[in-house]
């Protein structure tokens, strides 16, 4: 499970990568308009993760702004990480 995670995790980065360089050196056609959206809503649906993690598990699990940072890039994957801290 490990070695997915880390995978999962790479895979993220290169999604968000990708996307952010769709900002400085746009994709030619309407690539760029689907990278656009598809950066609007990874970055709406990861920032409502963060939240609903920090307001659900708000007493029981306490994280770093490291962690929540990781949270918001990478999402359920690095969840799947701290989810042992939970119990």
């Amino acid at each position: 499970m490990k070695y997915f995670i880390n995978f999962a995790k790479c895979l993220m980065l290169i999604i968000w990568v990708s996307l952010i360089a769709n900002l400085f050196f746009p994709f030619p056609g309407k690539a760029a308009m689907a990278f656009y959206f598809l950066l609007a809503f990874l970055v709406i649906m990861h920032a409502i993760q963060v939240l609903v993690v920090y307001g659900a598990f708000a007493e029981k699990l306490k994280l770093t702004k490291k962690e929540g940072v990781e949270l918001f890039f990478f999402g359920v994957f690095k969840m799947w990480q701290i989810k042992e801290r939970l119990s």
